[in-house]
């Protein structure tokens, strides 16, 4: 089977994000604003790709690693700034502890909507839903409502405390995940 076809969409699923997304100008001992995100897999497909399987979220410097490198240190990935509640699974945990993700954290992500896979000669649809911590790879027809299985919603907000050096930081939000 084809590899996962993965996209990041706007909150409203019309655009996709386009890289590298700014979250704008935080000053110390403030919140970012809230950024919802949808992350696809196989959006709006004619064929079946591989699911996304044990997924999850967190971000990670632009080499990949933990934002600890001496003399390249990125504090908002080594002191886990950012905070991620998974929409798609019902959370509302914005704000808290359980939220926070970074060099020390990551969190799963998923959904628990279900995908209309068309049936040929069938009356109705039959919905396919992902199991734990998976995005379905089945084709769909891009439509959120019909293709909920394919897709994760997630919103980010960063917390940059009171003692952040000043300057620009480039990170990536990572999601992982490993499929057959």
């Amino acid at each position: 089977m084809a590899n996962p076809i993965i996209s990041w969409y706007n909150a409203l699923h019309s655009a996709p994000i386009a890289t590298p997304f700014s979250f704008g100008t935080v000053d110390a001992d403030d919140l970012s604003p809230a950024f919802t995100f949808n992350i696809w897999n196989n959006k709006g497909g004619t064929t079946d790709v591989s699911k996304m399987e044990d997924c999850t979220i967190t971000t990670r410097d632009m080499s990949g690693g933990l934002g600890n490198t001496s003399g390249s240190e990125i504090e908002v990935v080594k002191n886990n700034w950012f905070h991620c509640q998974v929409d798609s699974l019902g959370e509302s945990d914005l704000a808290q502890e359980s939220s926070r993700i970074g060099k020390d954290y990551s969190k799963p992500i998923g959904t628990t909507g279900s995908t209309n896979k068309d049936n040929t000669g069938a009356s109705y649809p039959t919905p396919i839903k992902p199991a734990a911590k998976e995005i379905l790879g089945v084709k769909n027809n891009g439509v959120p409502s019909d293709a909920a299985g394919n897709f994760a919603t997630v919103t980010l907000q960063a917390d940059v405390p009171l003692e952040a050096k000043s300057g620009q930081q480039s990170f990536k939000v990572r999601v992982s995940y490993r499929y057959v």
